[in-house]
């Protein structure tokens, strides 16, 4: 008999879905968008360029903590101009900060269990 029981979902990661405003700072600064911000690191898009080499410095507005200087190193291409990044090299303000800002979002349902609204409806 097969056991019916459910196995217990996985931890949801704490995070930030974005898009957060930043910047790739280097020779000329480069605006980008940051999605799934975590204490470990986040998807970072560009309009146009690369985040050439192994290490990289961003500038993230993290909400409720202000602009915020994080290093990170390129862990693998995403997309076109998205790029996956860890962050390294982390002191103890910056990661109190970007768990401060974690912290602040509101707990969204899975898209799974998410209420479905019908924009048709009556009047």
């Amino acid at each position: 008999m097969a056991d019916a029981r459910k196995p217990d979902p996985p931890p949801r990661v704490r995070q930030i879905a974005g898009p957060l405003e930043g910047y790739r700072l280097g020779i000329t600064d480069v605006p980008v968008r940051i999605f799934d911000l975590t204490l470990d690191g986040c998807l970072v898009d560009m309009n146009f360029g690369t985040l050439t080499g192994k290490s990289t410095r961003l500038q993230i507005d993290l909400p409720g903590e202000g602009w915020t200087l994080v290093h990170c190193e390129t862990l693998h291409i995403a997309g076109h101009n998205a790029f996956a990044v860890k962050f390294i090299r982390l002191d103890e303000e910056v990661r109190n900060r970007i768990g401060r800002a974690i912290d602040r979002q509101p707990d969204r349902p899975p898209e799974d269990d998410a209420p479905v609204i019908d924009g048709g409806g009556q009047r």
